[in-house]
């Protein structure tokens, strides 16, 4: 589906066997170099990629992130993204360099410009010094919350270059005489200095941002967050990654679940049934993956279980 729309115009579509969804644009070399960007953050530090994966897994399921395409008054993916990694940024040690650090360690290899905005940076990331910062994923998502909870939005731009906030009104970027678009929330893009990455996000939808982060905090530094509930309700981050506000000693709002489709293109339970035990390589298939989101992606401890029984006409998937 084509959307002419768009900031830069893209084809969207739909994986039938994943239901996974994309965007397709033409000659877009930000994006490219966007994405180098953030794949260099993610080898920096393990902890990069879990801790961005639950920011937007909680902004989802508080109903913060919307269209990838920035779409309608919500945060988008990228901007949730760029939230985590300036954060990480101003902690002390920093887990994470500024982009203008990125740009001095650049080699001649490493020099790109693009319409005018310098995207250099290095595309080794042996060439970056560890960081010393020791703190936790958990800890980090915590500090996270508190950070944000209290954050002048309006007041102030989000610089990934200079990994700080910069006071109103931003400086013109030398590239080029335009300024940056300002707004309830300004997250100014690390390359493209007079994109505000979050410029379709409005006074309510910034503001309730904020509000949500304050509860999160808050339940952070409760017991239901550091021990298991007693009285058999959902702690820690699973009652943190349910739907609706988050407070200590609030109900259960259901099952912490991770739904697969299954449907006519991407496999079904008669198909998954079709072999002696129900294990056939469609189910293999979807147990790797699953196992690769939780072992490698979320940095779970996976251990081996019982064989499932084999299904039955009567058992349900």
């Amino acid at each position: 589906r084509a959307v002419p729309t768009a900031r830069r115009p893209v084809v969207k579509f739909c994986h039938k066997q994943s239901g996974l969804a994309g965007d397709i644009s033409i000659d877009n070399r930000l994006a490219l170099l966007n994405t180098r960007f953030l794949q260099l953050c993610a080898e920096a530090d393990e902890r990069v990629r879990p801790l961005v994966y639950a920011v937007r897994l909680w902004a989802k399921q508080q109903g913060l992130a919307g269209n990838p395409s920035g779409g309608g008054p919500l945060l988008n993916n990228y901007a949730l993204t760029l939230l985590v990694l300036f954060f990480l940024q101003t902690r002390s040690p920093p887990v994470l360099p500024t982009v203008a650090c990125l740009r001095d360690l650049a080699g001649d290899e490493d020099r790109a410009v693009v319409a005018g905005w310098d995207c250099s940076f290095p595309r080794d990331v042996a060439l970056l010094e560890p960081s010393t910062n020791t703190e936790s994923p958990c800890s980090l998502l915590a500090e996270f919350f508190h950070v944000f909870g209290d954050f002048d939005f309006p007041g102030q731009v989000i610089s990934l270059r200079e990994g700080q906030a910069l006071p109103l009104p931003p400086p013109t970027a030398p590239e080029t005489g335009d300024g940056l678009k300002l707004g309830p929330l300004n997250l100014q893009d690390p390359f493209e200095l007079n994109h505000n990455v979050a410029a379709n996000v409005n006074e309510k939808t910034a503001s309730r941002f904020g509000r949500c982060c304050r509860d999160a905090a808050k339940y952070c530094r409760s017991l239901q967050y550091r021990r298991k509930s007693s009285k058999g309700r959902a702690w820690g981050l699973t009652r943190l990654f349910q739907p609706g506000a988050v407070e200590p000693g609030a109900a259960s709002a259901g099952a912490f679940l991770i739904s697969i489709p299954l449907d006519g293109a991407g496999g079904s339970s008669q198909q998954l049934c079709q072999e002696p035990g129900g294990r056939s390589p469609w189910f293999w298939e979807v147990c790797a993956a699953i196992a690769f989101i939780l072992r490698d992606i979320l940095k779970c401890s996976c251990a081996a279980g019982k064989p499932p029984r084999a299904p039955s006409e009567e058992s349900e998937l």
